[in-house]
């Protein structure tokens, strides 16, 4: 009876509790090498990777590579034809690395070679998981030539899939990440381009009546005035979008909410021959960020004369209850659908206009919530809609 070589136990802790702190692929990568190396008494081990079009095998990782090594940065061509037949792919269990009768074989057989007296024995073993191989680890050089019993291989197969787990954990991290960036920097420059987009038509509003109304000394004022506020808020639109990428920030202030309606209805002066209606009753003061909240005003009102046309009418109202300072905007338009309002009308890049974005009531529930308020849409097709804004008002309010 002999005694086994290693705890394997031990040995398994030990290389799993190491693998679960490293957060990187290449530091998995010389992780696993050194500790291979340690348990198995192995002086050459090496990780190598296949590239995301499968051509390529890359040692990333090696026990005895160094800046001046040539092996330590090997790259090995792979063929169509190799590829196919790749070990990787036809074994699930480590194999016998001097047995392979492809080209590539003399490459990986090189590692290590010439640097001890002793030790043959090159095995790789398959880095596979979830279907998917990721790479090969290759061993060479046991000390004094030791042969592998079955319960190393056993161990060493227990390491190569532990290995490609965790790189395949690690991938898809990365990945997961990156799709949240890109979706938050769509989201963004969504964001930007729908408020750009509001300004935009204010000034082409303004452009559109300046012929009719040019001698109007009255309108001029109102005109000149208008652009200037838009282009302030498309400056400072710009200027906000470095801030944007941790998230919307409030810069809150003690807010009128009726003259900053005024304000806003006055800077859309002439933009529809439709009918507007305004009912503004006494409120409380409210604390929020008025370019944030002037932004949703300017939309739903938008949005409402866009859903009437040329004829028809939008009804601004705002009235105060109890600890709430309320908003509404109706259209007597061509409404919306139940489905629609209720699976897509507050979700991103979901609309009913040609040529809208999709964000503005996304972007307008989010700002409204973050003002711990909330938004409220009735509308039936063919009847009109009206959007409710409520807000804490500061009255009663500790």
């Amino acid at each position: 009876m002999k005694r086994p070589q290693l705890d394997f136990r031990q040995s398994w802790t030990r290389f799993t509790q190491n693998l679960s702190a490293v957060l990187d692929e290449t530091t998995l990568c010389s992780t696993s090498a050194r500790l291979v190396s340690e348990i198995f008494n192995t002086l050459s081990v090496s990780v190598w990777l296949l590239d995301s079009r499968r051509q390529h095998l890359s040692c990333v990782a090696s026990t005895t590579g160094s800046e001046q090594d040539p092996f330590s940065k090997r790259v090995i061509e792979i063929t169509a034809d190799e590829f196919r037949s790749l070990p990787l792919f036809t074994e699930t269990k480590p194999f016998d690395l001097e047995r392979v009768e492809k080209n590539w074989r003399e490459d990986l057989q090189k590692i290590g070679a010439g640097r001890f007296r002793v030790g043959e024995n090159r095995i790789g073993i398959p880095l596979r998981a979830a279907d998917q191989t990721v790479g090969l680890l290759v061993l060479a050089d046991r000390v004094n030539g030791v042969p592998y019993t079955a319960e190393e291989m056993d161990l060493l197969k227990c390491i190569g899939d532990d290995v490609a787990a965790s790189l395949l954990n690690l991938r898809l991290t990365r990945e997961t990440l990156e799709r949240k960036e890109l979706e938050a920097f769509q989201t963004v420059s969504a964001f930007f381009v729908h408020d750009l987009k509001n300004a935009a038509s204010t000034l082409g509003l303004t452009l559109q009546n300046l012929p009719d109304h040019f001698d109007d000394p009255a309108f001029r004022e109102d005109a000149l005035r208008g652009i200037k506020v838009a282009a302030d808020r498309m400056n400072h639109m710009v200027s906000r979008l470095s801030t944007f990428r941790h998230g919307l920030q409030l810069r809150t202030a003690e807010i009128d909410l009726n003259a900053l309606i005024r304000e806003i209805l006055k800077n859309l002066n002439g933009s529809s021959s439709a009918e507007m209606v305004i009912k503004l009753d006494p409120l409380p003061s409210i604390t929020a960020d008025g370019e944030q909240l002037g932004s949703i005003i300017t939309n739903l009102v938008l949005n409402a004369r866009d859903a009437i046309g040329s004829t028809g009418r939008v009804t601004v109202e705002t009235k105060h209850s109890g600890e709430w300072v309320i908003l509404s905007v109706s259209d007597n338009g061509c409404g919306m659908s139940s489905d629609f309002v209720k699976n897509s009308l507050f979700r991103p890049f979901h609309t009913t206009k040609k040529q809208g974005l999709g964000v503005g009531m996304f972007q307008a529930k989010m700002i409204v919530e973050a003002h711990s308020g909330s938004i409220e849409v009735k509308s039936e097709p063919g009847a009109g809609t009206t959007f409710q804004v409520r807000l804490p008002a500061n009255t009663g309010r500790k």
